[in-house]
């Protein structure tokens, strides 16, 4: 969240600029888009000296770093103001989204295109270090996928390697998931950690999830080089890419080769080649302008590091490492020397949301009831168990996880605990399934009652039959809201949609999902229409 001191809205002056929207907010500022005299827009980035002094010299620091760079994927700077109360400084503005929201709303990049992205920001990132800038926070949500290719932006967090650590005392900063192994046990950021945060975003663009998770679990699985990737061209290659081993680690050029299918990358073993711009990396088209900071703020977790184990990996490496950064998900985490990372206990991610899928389902069945409304809410009650005891072995998994760490076997054997977390979540469901047969129950019975009086529908069949169907269907739906919000069904609710974002995986399969329902959903009223009677069973049958 940004400081109060960089809060503008739209019409406000900063500098001679007229914000017309917000960009981004984090912990070090704000990003705007702003109109200057002239009408042209730009990308502003705002910090609060006064409050922040690290932030300001940060900024300055930026500065000078985006100054000596000339790339077209790294963006250029405008205008600054770094003596000022009012810190920022002007990027040029172009339209576009940060790679992590483009993954979230076109899914993951492959072939040819992969390789394209992977060898422009693979080439934007050796031009940072022969700059002899180290960039700290190569994330999805710090490339920006300009209409002429993927932009490398916000560096708040880049230093010259000759420059002072600007992180506070006895902290590394960072995100779970995208810092370099080495970095989380202590060396120092350098170019090799920041071609590893490289390779993780490669492979989140890959796969459209963060390789290693989110959170204090991101953490462990870092440090046991425990990643998930699809069997395609340049896989073996990021794996490499992202292990422990820094001499096994190909280096950038050799892994786009790899996602090109021109080449299978093997380890690497003895001395770690200089930083150099890798000729085998294509040469990048020429941009109109360069990205705007970034768009959304990025979560950080710090880890303090013990000052003999770093020394010892800057012995043993010889080369300092490079921190990343991400734009997913995780609550700000502090850890002492007295603190094991894996250890720390944290709440399960929450699942994607999946609300009109998962509407469209629960309304299917509730409808049902027009044609058998007790095989309807038995229904309605087997699904919240099943997805509640989804959620419950999901948060046995991941407790064992953030006490242990990731080891093989944990998913199967909590698969194999399935039945008690199934006889658990009946037990728990139970109040909410006697409060919704009460509620859907009763609503249907007195709509049923209302019909046959003739209060609510005319004496004919087709009213009657309508009429008696509208009534059970009315009733089905109280029950299934009741049930989703009955007491204690948070966890039947966030099991839902965990069990909706495994069955869709992708927006096409989401809405695939959403149209069976809506089909299910049709068939009733087609059979309503054609004089379905209900079936009552098992209850005894009741009058038609």
């Amino acid at each position: 969240m940004a400081m109060a001191g960089v809060a503008r809205e739209p019409g406000d002056e900063i500098g001679g600029y007229t914000v017309v929207g917000t960009l981004g907010r984090g912990g070090s500022g704000a990003v705007y888009k702003v109109r200057d005299g002239g009408g042209d827009e730009a990308a502003l980035k705002l910090v609060d000296a006064r409050a922040d002094e690290v932030a300001a010299r940060r900024l300055e620091r930026e500065v000078h770093a985006l100054q000596s760079l000339r790339h077209p994927a790294v963006p250029r700077i405008l205008d600054a103001e770094l003596d000022g109360d009012e810190t920022f400084v002007v990027f040029e503005y172009i339209p576009g989204v940060s790679l992590w929201q483009h993954v979230q709303d076109r899914g993951p990049l492959a072939g040819g295109a992969l390789g394209e992205f992977a060898a422009r920001t693979a080439s934007a990132l050796e031009a940072v270090h022969d700059a002899g800038v180290v960039h700290r926070d190569v994330t999805p949500s710090n490339i920006m996928m300009s209409p002429d290719g993927p932009v490398l932006i916000d560096f708040g967090l880049s230093h010259r390697e000759q420059d002072a650590r600007l992180t506070r005392d006895g902290l590394v900063s960072g995100t779970a998931g995208y810092v370099a192994p080495e970095v989380i046990d202590g060396a120092e950021p350098g170019p090799i950690a920041d071609r590893w945060s490289w390779a993780a975003t490669v492979a989140y663009t890959m796969t459209g999830r963060a390789p290693f998770g989110s959170g204090t679990g991101a953490i462990s699985r870092t440090l046991e080089a425990d990643v998930e990737l699809p069997d395609v061209p340049g896989a073996d290659a990021l794996r490499a890419a992202l292990g422990r081993d820094i001499g096994a680690r190909p280096l950038p050029r050799d892994v786009v080769a790899a996602l090109r299918g021109d080449t299978t990358v093997l380890p690497r073993s003895g001395e770690v080649a200089p930083t150099v711009v890798a000729p085998g990396i294509a040469a990048t088209a020429v941009m109109t302008a360069e990205a705007p900071p970034t768009d959304a703020a990025t979560d950080t977790f710090y880890t303090r590091a013990d000052d003999a184990r770093a020394d010892a990996d800057q012995t043993s490496t010889g080369t300092p490492a490079s921190a990343p950064s991400p734009p997913i998900t995780g609550e700000p985490i502090l850890m002492t020397e007295d603190e094991e990372p894996a250890s720390t206990e944290v709440p399960i991610e929450r699942a994607p949301r999946h609300r009109l899928m998962v509407a469209t389902w629960m309304t299917a069945f509730a409808v049902a009831a027009a044609l058998a409304p007790f095989v309807a809410f038995f229904v309605l009650i087997a699904g919240a168990i099943v997805v509640r005891a989804v959620q419950r072995r999901a948060q046995a998994l991941h407790s064992a996880r953030q006490r242990r760490g990731q080891r093989r076997g944990d998913a199967a054997l909590h698969t194999l605990g399935l039945p008690w977390h199934l006889l658990r979540a009946a037990g728990e469901t139970i109040p909410a399934a006697i409060l919704a047969a009460a509620v859907g129950g009763g609503a249907a019975a007195l709509g049923w009652w209302l019909v046959s009086t003739e209060r609510l529908a005319p004496a004919s069949q087709a009213g009657q039959i309508w009429g008696h169907a509208i009534a059970l269907a009315v009733g089905g739906v109280l029950a299934a809201v009741t049930l989703w919000w009955g007491p204690w069904m948070s966890t039947t609710r966030e099991g839902g949609h965990r069990l909706a974002d495994a069955l869709a995986p992708t927006r096409g399969v989401g809405v695939a999902w959403t149209l069976v329902a809506v089909a299910g959903i049709a068939v009733v009223a087609l059979a309503v229409y054609l004089f379905a009677e209900p079936w009552w069973w098992p209850a005894p049958d009741l009058p038609q």
